[in-house]
């Protein structure tokens, strides 16, 4: 079961991956109005098991410790993620909010770890490191399901920016062509904003991967 949840001044989507049999799962970048996501999570019966973040910026980190206080789950990001969670400028927080967003996570892990839930250990996802829009970045893949959820790496039609602190333009492309198009055709790319869209979709069809082989 996926639900994508958008809300905020940022338009970003939340999704809650939970499993059909157990009603548990995980968060996917809580960015959407704390109060709100959570009393959906209740009203569902849903336990939340972990709240993953795909990156440390401000419009996928938003609602973590507080969704992290209402339910118990324990965060989990990239260990590169730290310095995001840590410190304003990077998480971009300075820039919106009045009181800037700091917090840690409960887990750090890296590129190839998997995320078992407690309650099935048949449903789970890998991460999959892909530095560039941050220095963070990660999808979170499962194979059995035929499905990525990617944050800002990949979008339909397009990639994320690589201007702010830790981007790089290089990393990111190259990130995207080796970890995300090896995935099979037809797996399904969930970003953190617009529509979900397919590996061999963007492969095949992304303008800016058409500009970035004639480099």
């Amino acid at each position: 079961m996926i639900q994508a949840l958008s809300g905020g001044m940022f338009g970003e989507l939340t999704y809650l991956y939970i499993d059909d049999v157990t009603k548990h799962g995980f968060v996917i970048d809580p960015g959407v109005e704390g109060e709100k996501l959570v009393n959906y999570i209740k009203e569902q019966g849903f336990v939340i098991e972990k709240i993953l973040l795909t990156h440390g910026h401000i419009d996928h980190i938003s609602s973590a410790k507080e969704v992290r206080d209402a339910l118990g789950a324990s965060i989990v990001i990239h260990k590169e993620g730290k310095i995001y969670l840590e410190d304003p400028k990077w998480n971009l927080s300075m820039n919106y909010f009045e009181v800037p967003l700091t917090m840690e996570a409960d887990e750090y892990v890296e590129h190839g770890d998997e995320i078992v839930l407690e309650a099935n250990a048949d449903f789970k996802v890998q991460v999959i490191y892909v530095p560039g829009h941050t220095a963070d970045g990660v999808a979170y893949y499962s194979e059995k399901e035929g499905l990525a959820f990617v944050g800002d790496i990949i979008f339909e039609g397009s990639v994320g920016r690589s201007d702010l602190l830790g981007g790089n333009a290089v990393k990111l492309l190259d990130g995207i062509r080796k970890q995300i198009f090896s995935l099979p055709d037809e797996t399904v790319l969930f970003p953190g904003h617009g529509n979900q869209t397919t590996v061999k979709k963007e492969r095949e069809t992304s303008p800016v991967f058409n500009f970035y082989d004639g480099m």
